[in-house]
């Protein structure tokens, strides 16, 4: 089943491939980030602008992660050799033979054959989640907010789809963060110890389902609505319409943070752009790291997180958000390898 072939069906646009760059707020660029540059995207059902954790099963069966704190960090808290293992990583990946495995031709389909390693630009966050599902041992690694939310921003009325492959992985794992799975050729799966693409795709609210209005009240009046109650509910499904549906069940990761003290890892996403666009006409691959820390809902630190916030509020310099989060980050109730590394990227100037 292709997601994109099932869009296709519909009477409405197609899934674009849109140009992408870089936020001027979340990549360190242009202006001075705030606590608050990476707060969640209203129509991506508020997902940061960073890395999150959500449980994906198809449809409409989704569960986010809360996510309790989305923080940029200076580009100096990414460790060098982290950051070249990366873009090492990007080179293993790209040279995947198409017929090694399912993996390699999920890869040879989605991704460009090369990358300029030099035009790529490195976005860094720190991120705070609890697992999307209780118990259930695993997540997805969702950039949704990172990838999609600039097109938005830019042509939310006349972006009806858009969809990318991303290279995704978890990198250097504390705790119980780590590698889903044992099948190498499981394309759900993120990368292990290096980067896997996984399908990361957005689609608008329908209100009409394919259809119009008038054909829609019709079905409701069908089902036994009277024609009042069919009005209601089109118009509750109409006032939706400026939303996003976001899946899919890609990039998962064995989850189970420890209670107290939780799990954290790097995960990285590489946004090469698509395969069927020229090198010359595509924009300048891009990744983001997050220091992702994810959070049993009922430990003790996630609450603590809860109640925490920069002192002068969410419009306040990140670097002076970095650096009062890093005073007290002890009082969390974290790990003390968790505490350390987090303090250490959050102390990166």
């Amino acid at each position: 089943w292709s997601w994109t072939s099932a869009l296709g069906r519909l009477p409405l646009a197609p899934t674009r491939q849109v140009a992408i760059v870089a936020s001027p707020t979340a990549c360190g660029g242009m202006e001075e980030p705030t606590a608050s540059s990476l707060r969640g995207v209203a129509a991506l059902q508020f997902l940061p602008r960073c890395a999150t954790l959500v449980q994906y099963g198809g449809g409409d069966d989704m569960r986010q992660g809360e996510a309790l704190l989305s923080l940029p960090l200076a580009a100096s808290a990414l460790p060098p050799a982290l950051k070249g293992a990366v873009a090492h990583a990007v080179d293993a990946a790209l040279a995947v033979a198409p017929s090694a495995a399912a993996a390699g031709q999920f890869a040879a389909e989605h991704l460009p054959a090369t990358w300029q390693r030099d035009d790529c630009s490195w976005d860094v966050a720190l991120a705070v989640v609890t697992e999307p599902g209780l118990g259930s041992g695993w997540a997805n690694l969702y950039w949704h907010g990172w990838l999609f939310s600039d097109p938005i921003a830019r042509d939310a009325a006349g972006l009806y789809a858009a969809q990318r492959f991303p290279l995704c992985g978890p990198w250097e794992p504390i705790g119980g963060l780590g590698v889903f799975g044992v099948t190498a050729g499981d394309v759900r799966a993120a990368g292990a110890g290096g980067l896997r693409a996984a399908d990361q795709h957005i689609h608008k609210v329908d209100a009409y389902a394919g259809g119009d209005r008038e054909g829609t009240l019709k079905l409701y009046m069908e089902q036994g609505f009277d024609r009042n109650s069919a009005e209601v509910a089109v118009l509750s499904a109409e006032l939706d319409c400026d939303q996003y549906h976001v899946g899919s069940d890609s990039a998962r990761v064995a989850l189970q943070p420890a209670v107290p003290g939780g799990a954290a890892a790097w995960v990285a996403c590489v946004d090469l752009g698509p395969a069927d666009v020229e090198a010359s006409d595509r924009a300048a691959p891009r990744a983001q790291l997050t220091l992702l820390v994810a959070l049993s809902g009922a430990d003790d630190a996630a609450r603590w997180f809860r109640r925490w916030a920069p002192a002068a509020g969410d419009e306040a310099p990140a670097a002076t958000a970095r650096a009062e989060l890093a005073a007290s980050l002890g009082d969390a109730g974290l790990s003390d390898a968790i505490v350390d590394r987090v303090r250490s990227a959050l102390l990166a100037t």
